[in-house]
């Protein structure tokens, strides 16, 4: 009725499948030993207590995180942002723009303008302290107003 090869079959069938739960019960006994030490205290609530109060500490790091975020992120607005050059002739007589505008400002606007206007007879440099934008002290030039406003659309 049956042939020579169905016993064999059945009992490597058999094997595989005892293979296969013993490996299943080997992964769940290494899990098990990894949870609770070998102390000898298997008490599940102890554990669970130890997690809690482990991932308790982590939300407690992670707020303090944030409000860390949160001051580097308002001193990053304070650092040099936006920098624009702007180089021109203001003289007729003096060839070539070798004269220059420069800003340096923070992402509120906040900086200093820079300009160095280059004649025969010498070179002049300015600087003047630049508040969201505008100065509050010196009036500026066609050439710092159009380098500030190019700078502050980046």
């Amino acid at each position: 009725m049956y042939s020579d090869w169905v016993i064999p079959a059945a009992a490597g069938v058999l094997l595989f499948w005892l293979g296969t739960l013993s490996f299943l019960i080997w992964r769940q006994n290494k899990f098990i030993t990894s949870l609770f030490p070998k102390s000898g205290e298997r008490d599940i609530r102890k554990k669970f207590e130890e997690i809690a109060k482990t991932v308790e500490g982590f939300k407690n790091e992670l707020s303090g995180l944030d409000d860390r975020i949160e001051a580097i992120r308002l001193k990053e607005l304070q650092h040099v942002q936006r920098v624009e050059l702007l180089r021109f002739n203001p003289y007729d007589e003096t060839g070539g723009n070798i004269s220059f505008t420069a800003c340096f400002l923070d992402n509120k606007g906040s900086g200093i303008v820079v300009t160095s206007l280059h004649a025969r007879n010498g070179t002049r440099v300015f600087g003047k302290e630049i508040v969201s934008g505008k100065s509050l002290k010196y009036e500026l030039s066609k050439e710092e107003e159009a380098v500030i406003k190019k700078a502050m659309e980046k």
